[in-house]
């Protein structure tokens, strides 16, 4: 594909980096399945063509623009007009319901109830409400060719846990915000108020127990459970996956230095963190590692050990042993934070688990973001706990 470029823009892009900006592309909506090329137009003497593509969750828009020799001398990657949906197979003996979280609001998310297909009249099931972790995730935290969401929620299901999971609002709204919204925003407009109100519109939920609902986080998910369940004063249980304790620029830190060997780059990286040490004193305009200014101050405002002191529901921590993006040090820092914990507690970690909770043993480019675009699922064991785990506090 490379070779199709035109020389103006092999000057501009390596055949790396065009790569990796097609498996960013794959990361965010799947495999390509189908392509809608319109018909092309020419714009001062050049070609252009727009194709919608189809992909297994979601779609993108690409666009070529060809010079007189034939050559791509343009490409850009876009989203998809109109926003694809698209449907996960729902297992033997689950049910699904998608329902609208918010409604009559101006900011209504799409979710979905997952329950066992058996369940009895009148019977109230033990729920979760399923929290994503960074960026703009939909309800499924769909990346690459996993979708680890659906796959926790239909496993619950047939171990007799209702869920309800939901889009986040960065994805439903993402083209809507200003770039001052952007910037002014805080996990609390991101994550925990819809966090908070997925809790109580479960609780209402016929057929479920009010008093056995239990909060799944993964990662920044995981992080910010214990002020969700703080908040809402409804929670019966947090499970954190793949979640941390520390502070959220250690983890970036890490995960950048992680990245790359070499050493003017890192000293950049180790630069950057020291700035940590101002953030106090630093403007709202101002960003650390690109994260806006206001979003690290209300994170660092509420640390993790202040929620928990709040708290004394059980809490589980699992981990994957081959978790690149959270270490052995974020597993550990549950341990530290929930030393003197006024409930139960219990940490489990997996071997051969990856962020996502999948086996990658067998995986090429392990280690790496590109080993999502491998189809892997949740492994069951992990499933199997959390059913388990929650039973017991009934």
């Amino acid at each position: 594909c490379y070779a199709l470029l035109a020389e103006n823009l092999q000057n501009k892009m390596s055949a790396d980096s065009l790569q990796e900006n097609w498996e960013q592309v794959r990361l965010a909506y799947g495999d390509p399945v189908t392509v809608d090329a319109r018909k092309p137009y020419k714009i001062n003497g050049e070609y252009t063509i727009v194709a919608q593509v189809t992909h297994t969750h979601g779609g993108c828009s690409i666009q070529m623009t060809y010079d007189a020799e034939k050559g791509v001398a343009g490409l850009w990657f876009g989203e998809h007009d109109p926003k694809v949906s698209y449907t996960v197979a729902v297992p033997e003996g689950v049910v699904e319901e998608e329902i609208v979280l918010g409604e009559g609001t101006d900011t209504p998310l799409r979710a979905i109830l997952t329950r066992p297909a058996d369940a009895a009249a009148g019977e109230e099931l033990p729920a979760v409400v399923l929290v994503q972790g960074s960026g703009a995730s939909d309800c499924n935290e769909a990346i690459g060719g996993c979708v680890p969401f659906a796959d926790i929620a239909h496993g619950l299901a047939q171990l007799g846990v209702a869920s309800l999971r939901y889009d986040k609002r960065t994805y439903t709204y993402a083209s809507t915000y200003t770039e001052e919204q952007i910037n002014a925003m805080t996990v609390q407009e991101e994550v925990i108020d819809d966090a908070l109100l997925a809790v109580e519109t479960l609780a209402k939920t016929p057929g479920i127990d009010a008093d056995t609902i239990v909060l799944v986080g993964h990662s920044l998910g995981g992080m910010l459970a214990p002020r969700i369940a703080a908040q809402s004063g409804k929670v019966a249980g947090i499970v954190s996956l793949a979640g941390s304790a520390r502070g959220y620029l250690d983890i970036v830190y890490d995960q950048n230095m992680a990245q790359t060997d070499d050493a003017s780059q890192q000293n950049v990286i180790k630069k950057e963190y020291k700035k940590i040490d101002k953030l106090k004193n630093m403007k709202d305009s101002d960003t650390l590692f690109g994260i806006p200014v206001p979003y690290l101050k209300d994170l660092y405002a509420h640390p993790v050990e202040e929620s928990l002191a709040q708290l004394d529901i059980p809490i589980l921590v699992m981990q994957g042993e081959n978790d690149f993006q959270m270490d052995t040090a974020d597993y550990k820092s549950w341990q530290k934070a929930l030393e003197n914990y006024a409930g139960e507690k219990e940490f489990v970690l997996w071997p051969e688990l990856n962020h996502l909770f999948v086996r990658d043993t067998a995986f090429k480019r392990r280690g790496t973001i590109a080993e999502y675009l491998q189809e892997g699922h949740v492994d069951q064991a992990v499933t199997d706990k959390i059913a388990s785990w929650m039973l017991k506090m009934n």
